[in-house]
C-alpha cells in the first residue's frame, strides 16, 4: 500500500491533539505534518475564561513534524490570527498532502486551509465538535445553520467522528455512514497513566492533608468557573442534602474564572473548611486532585456548548465516578450503569439525589465501580482516534492502492 501524506491543520497546538499527532507520526505508511496558525499555546497566552495566563506544562509539539505559520508574540487569541492562505498554499505545494485533516470549520484559518488543500488536489477530512444539542439556536439560525452545513458536509471527503452526538448530527444532515469513521475524543491516556502511577499511591496521605477522613467523600469540580459550566449548581444541590450527609463531604474546586468568588461565597456557608478552592492547575498537577477525589461533578448547562467534557476522560482514568448533566456531550458514550450518572441540567434537586445515591454505596461496590471507570477511560485513547483518522483518510483516497 502506498504511503499516505497527511497534513493536520489547527489554529494552535492543543494538549488533547498532541498525543494523536504523535500517534499519526509513528504510524507505518503515514507521512505526517501539522500546521498551526500560531504558537501562542506553546509560549503562553491569556485565557479569557480562566482569567489567567496559561502555559501548558506538557509537551505540545514533541514527537511529530510541525510548522507555525505565525510566531507573532502579540497574538493572544485565535481570533487575532492574520490571513495565512499564501503560507499554507506554499507549504502544501512542498508537502503535496494526499489528505488534509481539519479540526474545525468556523474560523477563517480553517477555511483558508480548506482552499489551500483543494488548490493542491488534496482530499479534506474533518474531525470537529459536531453536535445538535451542545448549543441552542433560534429557529431562523437553526435553519440557516442546517442549510450551510448540508452544503459544507457534501464537500467534505470524510469525517473522523468524535462520538455518538456527533454521529447523530452528521447522519441527520445527510452524511452517509461510508464517509464516517469513529475517532473518539480523548486525552493523553499514556500521560495520565503515568500520573495515576505517580499520585494514586499517595491518595491516603493527600486526603489526610486536607482533613478528608476514611469515610468521607471528596467531590471534584475541574474546569473553568464560567456560566457554561454552571458550577453554582453544585452548592445549590449540596444545600438540599441532609446536614448529616454534608458532614461527610469535601469539595475540591480545580479551576478559575469569572465565577470563582461567587462559587466560594455559595459553597463556604454549606461546607465550611471542607471547601478547597485550588485555582487553575496545570496538567502535571491536576492528577493530585483526581487521586484525592471520589466523584467528579460536571453540571454544564444544556445548550451552552459543552460538546464533550474531556475532564470526564481525565477523572475516569483515576477511577472517579462522573456525575454529568445532560448538557455534557460525552454522556451517551462514557456514562453507563455503575459508571457515573447523567442528570437533567439546571436541576439542583436531581443533582442532589444523584450525589446521595453514590454516597450511600458500599466501599466494596465503590472499588468495583472505580475499576470499571478506569477500564472505560482506556477505550478512549489516542491510538483509537489516530487509527480512525487513518482509516477515513485512506478511504477518502481510495486507499491509495495504485
Amino acid at each position: 500500500m502506498k504511503s499516505l501524506r497527511l497534513a493536520a491543520c489547527a489554529t494552535h497546538p492543543i494538549q488533547y491533539h498532541a498525543p494523536i499527532w504523535r500517534r499519526l507520526a509513528a504510524t507505518n505508511g503515514i507521512e505526517f505534518e501539522a500546521f498551526f496558525g500560531t504558537d501562542m499555546s506553546v509560549r503562553g497566552y491569556t485565557d479569557r475564561e480562566f482569567g489567567t495566563k496559561v502555559t501548558w506544562d506538557t509537551p505540545l509539539t514533541a514527537g511529530y513534524s510541525h510548522l507555525f505559520l505565525s510566531t507573532d508574540s502579540r497574538i493572544q487569541q485565535v481570533t487575532a490570527l492574520k490571513p495565512g492562505a499564501a503560507g499554507l498554499r506554499s507549504q502544501f505545494r512542498r508537502l503535496r498532502p494526499d489528505v488534509v485533516l481539519l479540526t474545525a470549520y468556523g474560523a477563517r484559518f480553517h477555511l483558508e486551509a480548506w482552499h489551500a488543500a483543494r488548490a493542491v488536489g488534496a482530499k479534506v477530512i474533518l474531525r470537529h465538535e459536531a453536535s445538535d444539542v451542545a448549543l441552542t439556536r433560534s429557529g431562523p439560525k437553526a435553519i440557516a445553520r442546517d442549510y450551510f452545513l448540508r452544503w459544507l458536509y457534501a464537500r467534505v471527503d470524510g469525517f473522523a467522528v468524535i462520538g455518538t452526538e456527533a454521529r447523530r448530527h452528521l447522519c441527520r444532515l445527510g452524511v452517509p455512514e461510508g464517509k464516517m469513521e469513529s475517532a473518539y475524543y480523548c486525552v493523553d491516556t499514556d500521560f495520565f497513566g503515568g500520573e495515576v502511577a505517580r499520585w494514586m499511591p499517595q491518595r491516603d496521605t493527600l486526603r489526610q492533608e486536607l482533613g478528608i477522613g476514611p469515610g468521607d467523600v471528596a467531590l471534584v469540580f475541574s474546569g473553568k468557573l464560567i456560566l457554561k459550566k454552571d458550577p453554582l449548581l453544585v452548592p445549590a444541590a449540596l444545600k438540599l442534602l441532609s446536614a448529616e450527609m454534608r458532614k461527610r463531604m469535601h469539595l475540591l474546586v480545580a479551576g478559575d474564572g469569572i465565577l470563582r468568588k461567587a462559587m466560594e461565597d455559595a459553597c463556604r456557608p454549606v461546607l465550611g473548611p471542607r471547601l478547597h478552592m485550588l485555582g487553575f492547575l496545570n496538567q502535571t498537577q491536576i492528577g493530585r486532585v483526581y487521586s484525592i477525589g471520589d466523584l467528579l461533578i460536571l453540571p454544564s448547562k444544556r445548550g451552552a456548548g459543552e460538546t464533550w467534557g474531556l475532564v470526564v476522560n481525565e477523572a475516569m482514568q483515576f477511577g472517579l465516578m462522573p456525575l454529568v448533566s445532560d448538557g455534557v456531550g460525552c454522556g451517551p458514550d462514557m456514562i453507563v450503569p455503575d459508571i457515573g450518572a447523567v442528570f437533567p441540567s439546571n436541576d439542583a434537586g436531581a443533582l442532589a439525589r444523584t450525589i446521595a445515591s453514590f454516597v450511600t454505596i458500599t466501599s466494596e461496590q465503590c472499588a468495583t465501580n472505580r475499576y470499571k471507570a478506569q477500564a472505560m477511560a482506556k477505550r478512549f485513547d489516542a491510538k483509537v482516534a489516530a487509527d480512525g483518522i487513518v482509516s477515513i483518510a485512506r478511504r477518502s483516497t481510495g486507499n491509495l492502492c495504485h
